[in-house]
């Protein structure tokens, strides 16, 4: 059973959420919020090869093992 992390940084505040990719309904919640954040401009990184490398996605991908999403505004 594989675990999705969401990891949400908006200002000084942060927001993690998980899933297993075989609950369908966890990974509705995990897509909604992903959805919900790209709509007000986040930037989405999905992470591999276990943090070395992150890729910018704008789907969610209800595989990936981390996803990081970041307000503009808060990355500089």
């Amino acid at each position: 059973m594989a675990v999705g992390w969401l990891n949400i940084l908006n200002g000084d505040e942060e927001e993690k959420y998980c899933w297993t990719e075989d609950s369908t309904e966890e990974v509705q919640v995990a897509r909604e919020k992903f959805n919900h954040y790209v709509k007000r401009g986040f930037i989405a990184c999905k992470i591999i090869h276990r943090g070395k490398t992150g890729i910018q996605i704008s789907e969610f991908d209800p595989r990936a093992e981390e996803i990081f999403m970041l307000g503009l505004a808060d990355g500089g």
